[in-house]
């Protein structure tokens, strides 16, 4: 066991291969920067995207990583997520991952699917050692997979259903042995508590957090760094911004949200919609939008890599309206919040706990877009409503901070395992 302060993290976010160069997705690097403030060294491992793949990958943006060469050790792992190349890689990259854990006091495991997750393999191998680990999840992998295909062909939802179901054992012998489980958001906690409680583990689930807020505003400070945009624009009776910011994916439901813009604008009301961010249907979105004639109150301007933008345009947002359809935990949420954006969309456990000390949003059950365009049209009539909701997606949000959430999350590896 090595003498140094040194950590093990198995990533489900690729590396990627530029010029010769080992590069990471930049809250990656974020995240990695945040882990150093409270370990000496690391060892992170990860798959690395195929070139072809990762052109097409235009939602997110690469860092090098020679600035953090001096502490972080980066270990490249095969891109195996086809079960052919998992089980010829299986061998070999157990055996890398049981050297690695060997060097290292403490583990993390990041999980996330089933056919070339090495963060699972990670695990398991741990087991066997009978070393101490931390698992960190982020959504409910096994039923996101399965609510996102509900509208594929009976052939793709029988294979779906079938790697579901071995996922989820998958994962249960997983968490159910781990020494402390890092369940982001309600969602998930609410899951994997149990499957932890089964063993005795319950006190050590945690249900954390996720944010990556470099950029965005002073990280040193309690709360967002912006101006009072609580008044709106006196010239127009129904002026209100709307936001977006995640990707253009199944599990966002951009087709639901763009129908809450349709119906508002069909009852009458002035608003200006933005969705910040690139994916597979991005496409079937614009035209959708250019259909119902909204092209000019709806804009896509794509993924924005640079931070400074991005909160420009929470900060020019009056509610920031999602209709995420999947048990996760988007971090766009505690963004919006931060800087005092009330969050209007579908309910879950994730979204209540962010908003249920202040407030700071509307939520409605989940697929229910008459409830949602309810929601937003009492905000745009009632603007009392829509100055306490600012206020109190201010408060709601003034606890998220990269610095705090990290730091407690080192506390608590350092703590059991």
């Amino acid at each position: 066991m090595p003498e140094v302060n040194k950590m093990l993290l198995v990533l489900p976010v690729p590396f990627r291969i530029i010029n010769g160069k080992i590069h990471v997705e930049f809250q990656a690097h974020h995240g990695i920067r945040r882990w150093l403030d409270s370990f000496d060294r690391l060892i992170i491992a990860a798959a690395v995207v195929p070139e072809f793949i990762a052109l097409n990958l235009t939602e997110m943006a690469w860092l090098p990583v020679d600035d953090l060469s001096s502490r972080v050790e980066f270990v490249t792992l095969p891109w195996a997520y086809r079960i052919d190349k998992y089980i010829w890689n299986f061998l070999k990259t157990a055996s890398l991952l049981n050297k690695l854990i060997d060097d290292c006091n403490y583990l993390q495991f990041a999980i996330g699917g089933l056919w070339g997750d090495w963060a699972a393999v990670g695990a398991i191998v741990a087991q066997i050692k009978k070393r101490k680990y931390a698992i960190h999840t982020d959504r409910v992998e096994h039923e996101v997979i399965v609510r996102i295909e509900r509208e594929s062909g009976y052939l793709r939802r029988a294979r779906i259903a079938i790697e579901s179901q071995l996922m989820k054992s998958w994962h249960w012998i997983i968490i159910r042995n781990c020494n402390l489980g890092l369940f982001h958001g309600m969602d998930t906690y609410n899951v994997y508590q149990k499957w932890m409680n089964k063993k005795g583990n319950k006190n050590h689930a945690y249900c954390i957090h996720n944010i990556h807020d470099e950029g965005l505003h002073s990280e040193s400070k309690t709360s967002i760094d912006t101006h009072d945009n609580t008044n709106l624009n006196p010239n127009k009776v129904n002026d209100l911004s709307i936001l977006y910011a995640g990707r253009f994916d199944a599990t966002k439901a951009p087709l639901q949200w763009l129908k809450v813009i349709h119906n508002i604008i069909m009852n009458n009301y002035y608003i200006q919609a933005i969705w910040l961010g690139d994916g597979d249907v991005r496409k079937e979105f614009e035209q959708q939008a250019e259909t119902l004639n909204l092209r000019s109150v709806v804009k896509t301007p794509g993924f924005i890599n640079d931070r400074t933008t991005v909160a420009q345009y929470y900060r020019s947002a009056d509610i920031f309206l999602f209709t995420h359809i999947t048990p996760e935990s988007p971090r766009c949420l505690l963004e919006a919040l931060r800087f005092g954006v009330p969050i209007v969309g579908y309910e879950s456990d994730f979204a209540r706990d962010l908003i249920n000390k202040n407030g700071g949003g509307i939520l409605v059950p989940v697929g229910d877009i008459a409830a949602l365009v309810v929601a937003v049209e009492s905000v745009i009539k009632d603007r009392d409503l829509l100055r306490k909701l600012k206020k109190s997606a201010l408060e709601d949000g003034a606890q998220f901070t990269s610095k705090a959430v990290f730091e407690e999350r080192s506390r608590l590896i350092k703590s059991y395992t």
